[in-house]
């Protein structure tokens, strides 16, 4: 019986330990790579870093997103050439040595506690390991010299891909119902949770894609134009969704529309309006910022999908406030 025992408990041990390692290779299992190169000597408008005092950000404080929980983030460092750095007396010596590339460190929503800067030189490779990612932000320091880095990430696939979001519109052009003979479009369901789920897809597309993409200018196009189509595409779908928008705004409209239904409807409607509304202003002050003004002409960022009131071709106005207030008080 005591052998048995002792049986069982080697073979759960072995499992456990089996359990583990997988999980451990899993936080490695890299299936995104990200290359970036900079050039400080062309880069004039590089922010100050601004709560520690450690110079200028080649990347601002964040963290990195829609990853595996726990996994490894590892990122492989080359500045082209050793910076020439000009001998101080150590009683100059303050902060940082701005002409070396550095990695920023701190506590995640905490500017009291001081940062770190750690010095990356030609080779160097760090690793943010476990839970590091989530509990602290990093930022990257620059220095003098043009620099090359490869960060290699595991990624979590199951949101955040172009597979995923098209899925995802999918799913909300699946409320739309168009004829064969006519290009116009009617609504299948009026229902709360579809109305909801619409909407929510509707700004996902928008804010998550569409204007992601859009502020980052037209310098990537002279690398690629694989992205074109698909954001098009995307565009098309989206512009659908602001039909199906128009839609139901005309239904909660109606004098025969029950106030029970319309009241259902707008307390639906109504949050991803709001939120809309409140995201189209961030990303039109983001494009008007001085810094981005500031930036070279294929640098600075589009502000779109953008457009005037008068323009026929859209159902509804950019600005929504109005539309707000009127749902507001039919309810």
């Amino acid at each position: 019986m005591r052998e048995e025992e002792y049986m069982l408990e080697d073979q759960r041990s072995f499992h456990s330990h089996g359990s583990e390692y997988a999980n451990q290779e899993s936080r490695t299992s890299y299936n995104v790579t990200l290359i970036n190169y900079m050039d400080p000597q062309h880069m004039l408008y590089l922010k100050q870093e601004p709560y520690f005092g450690m110079g200028k950000m080649a990347v601002s404080w964040h963290h990195d997103e829609n990853l595996v929980e726990r996994s490894t983030v590892a990122v492989y460092n080359y500045s082209c050439k050793d910076p020439f750095i000009p001998k101080m007396k150590e009683e100059n010596l303050k902060g940082r040595d701005s002409a070396i590339w550095h990695i920023g460190l701190k506590i995640a929503w905490d500017i009291k506690t001081p940062g770190l800067a750690v010095p990356l030189y030609p080779g160097d490779c760090y690793f943010m390991l476990d839970d590091l990612n989530m509990t602290h932000q990093h930022c990257v320091l620059s220095g003098l010299q043009p620099r090359f880095s490869s960060t290699h990430r595991v990624a979590e696939c199951s949101t955040g891909t172009l597979e995923y979001i098209f899925v995802q519109c999918q799913v909300a052009l699946q409320n739309a119902e168009r004829k064969l003979d006519s290009r116009n479009i009617t609504l299948k369901s009026l229902e709360g949770t579809v109305v909801k789920q619409v909407e929510k897809i509707h700004n996902e597309v928008e804010f998550e894609w569409l204007r992601q993409f859009w502020f980052q200018g037209n310098r990537y196009r002279k690398c690629s134009n694989w992205w074109h189509q698909p954001m098009m595409k995307l565009e098309d779908f989206w512009k659908e969704m602001e039909v199906m928008t128009h839609l139901i705004l005309c239904e909660v409209r109606k004098v025969e529309c029950p106030v029970e239904k319309r009241h259902e409807i707008i307390n639906c409607i109504l949050p991803s309006l709001t939120e809309r509304q409140e995201l189209r202003n961030e990303w039109i002050a983001r494009c008007q910022s001085h810094l981005a003004k500031g930036l070279p002409a294929d640098q600075k960022p589009e502000c779109h999908p953008f457009w005037k009131d008068n323009d026929n071709t859209m159902p509804l106005p950019f600005d929504l406030e109005e539309i707000i207030t009127e749902l507001k008080s039919l309810l």
